[in-house]
């Protein structure tokens, strides 16, 4: 609802006005239009100096940057699909590689396995060898020692027969003896 105390001050300049001038029908002046069409003309200009300008500037490089980051957008792209490709290339050329070193691994291992397991069994027929020598030599030694022992235990004996003439029967008894001392089985 429109205030009454503005009502009234509207209504008063308004009587104002009219009671000040004489009403008079309206007259089209040509000055005051060329007066107006002028000023007009200068506002305008004004305007496109000041404001148009400088929007439509803005505006240009607005439309310049956005085409310039469509074409980096383009390029961009592109260069990513020209990177997908490198890459998968790059793949396919690496696993080719790796499966070509794989062989070549697996081919060295396997002639390296051959020339351990050989070495090996060579090392192993040599060991097996040299035991069975150091075996044939301690059997020898142990016969050797083993063949003094009874040929001294039979000397011992013979020697004690020969002290004691005895019988059979005595001989018998005094070899068991002996025997049973130097903890032979009879």
């Amino acid at each position: 609802m429109p205030n009454l105390l503005s009502i009234n001050i509207w209504n008063g300049v308004f009587l104002a006005a009219t009671e000040a001038a004489e009403f008079q029908p309206l007259s089209i002046n040509i000055w005051d239009s060329i007066f107006v069409a002028f000023n007009l003309l200068v506002i305008i200009l004004v305007l496109s100096r000041v404001l148009f300008k400088p929007v439509n500037k803005i505006l240009a490089e607005r439309q310049a940057m956005a085409e310039k980051t469509e074409q980096d957008s383009e390029e961009a792209a592109k260069i990513r699909a020209e990177m997908e490709n490198a890459r998968a290339q790059q793949d396919r050329d690496m696993k080719i590689r790796a499966d070509e070193l794989l062989r070549e691994a697996r081919s060295r291992a396997g002639v390296e396995y051959d020339r351990i397991v050989k070495e090996a069994e060579d090392k192993a027929l040599m060991i097996t060898n040299t035991a069975t020598q150091k075996a044939k030599q301690e059997q020898e030694r142990i016969m050797l020692e083993t063949k003094k022992q009874v040929a001294a235990v039979a000397m011992e004996a013979a020697g004690i027969l020969l002290r004691s003439n005895m019988d059979n029967e005595r001989n018998k008894i005094l070899v068991e003896d002996y025997l049973a001392e130097k903890d032979v089985p009879a």
